[in-house]
């Protein structure tokens, strides 16, 4: 998703540049996706282009878009991390000491990041005008131009196997052949009870729920953890659709959390719009545990959204569950795990519309209360 937000990026500079125009900045954050397409959306970046001045917006190209594909394709490092530790992306002399080595043979990152940083380091301690030393210079759009074209190229070779992960094949486990049918068939019937304007799928995998949903949906977000199914479920969407599913990485109980000047600059997922539908199908159990978080809590949490629940229990003696208990005593994990307990917080919050028992574990349709 990062890369198809780069190359459109790219692409608007090119066309603004033919136009007498440029951008002044270059953030991710000007892009946000209808579904699985990039819509850049800040048009107040778009200004007249002054002859001789350079590409302002290069070092946040840079840091914001560049280095984070760099690192994760050629390092094998996360890039959500940082981007979540800094609104401004990520240093040159970061990406640097991450890219040393055999890496530094890569496609731009010689120029890109060892040049880059070299120069921020040199310029760190001066009081030098560069963009009145680039005009003087005789700087032009051609030379931007001729920049973005490399760019284009290096962004294009920039490519990550992401491989398997913990989670990857999680589709092709035993039950969920089994339960995928009739879990299908109870979340489609509910969905359809009426039109949805926006469905969340959390712990959504291969987001083939999300996918289920789509036609009675204006927009599903499918959220998981796990960069390399989202990933995945990105390029699938992108080539096959449908298109009004929105794939994110994000961990649930270690979400991303307002960002920036006093922390809304760039808004929590609660913060973005209210969901009339919530999928959690085979989740409670990673939450509470796996990530060790009160089974009570959680059910707070989903209650503050207002929104109805297609919900899906999973009790401690699914072999799921066994697999997160794998190194833990039963006195380590919440002494209240347990459906009772459960139906006990569900209890004033919402109102249980329908149920379902599926091979061990239950769906349920809940209503909120307040």
């Amino acid at each position: 998703m990062l890369k198809a937000a780069a190359t459109l990026q790219l692409d608007l500079l090119e066309d603004a540049l033919t136009e007498g125009l440029t951008l002044k900045d270059a953030t991710p954050y000007n892009i946000q996706f209808v579904g699985d397409r990039p819509v850049f959306v800040d048009v107040g970046s778009f200004t007249t282009y002054r002859p001789g001045e350079p590409w302002i917006g290069y070092r946040q190209f840079c840091r914001q878009f560049l280095y984070p594909l760099m690192v994760r394709a050629h390092a094998d490092v996360p890039f959500q991390p940082m981007l979540r530790g800094s609104l401004d992306g990520i240093p040159a002399e970061t990406a640097r000491s991450l890219l040393k080595g055999r890496r530094a043979t890569r496609p731009g990152v010689a120029m890109d990041v060892m040049l880059q940083s070299r120069a921020e380091r040199t310029m760190s301690d001066s009081s030098r005008n560069v963009r009145s030393e680039m005009s003087s210079a005789g700087f032009s759009a051609e030379l931007i131009l001729t920049n973005v074209h490399r760019l284009q190229k290096v962004i294009e070779k920039t490519t990550w196997d992401s491989g398997e992960s913990t989670w990857s094949e999680y589709a092709t486990c035993d039950h969920v052949a089994t339960q995928r049918g009739p879990k299908e068939t109870f979340v489609t019937r509910i969905a359809g009870l009426k039109h949805r304007t926006l469905v969340w799928d959390l712990g959504a995998n291969d987001a083939h729920f999300s996918v289920a949903v789509a036609a009675l949906a204006d927009t599903v977000v499918a959220v998981d953890g796990d960069e390399a199914v989202v990933d995945r479920v990105f390029q699938s969407l992108s080539t096959s659709g449908p298109h009004n599913v929105l794939p994110l990485v994000m961990d649930l109980a270690d979400p991303s959390p307002g960002l920036g000047w006093r922390g809304v600059e760039r808004r929590r997922l609660e913060d973005r719009g209210q969901p009339d539908l919530v999928l959690m199908l085979a989740v409670i159990h990673h939450l509470v545990i796996g990530a060790n978080l009160p089974l009570a809590a959680v059910v707070d949490w989903v209650a503050s959204l207002g929104s109805e629940v297609v919900f899906e229990w999973v009790p401690i003696e699914d072999p799921m569950s066994q697999r997160l208990t794998a190194n833990k005593r039963r006195s380590e994990v919440h002494a209240d795990y347990d459906e009772e307990s459960l139906r006990r917080y569900l209890d004033g919050r919402f109102e249980i519309k329908e149920e379902m028992p599926l091979e061990g574990r239950r769906l349920f349709h809940l209503i909120p209360t307040n």
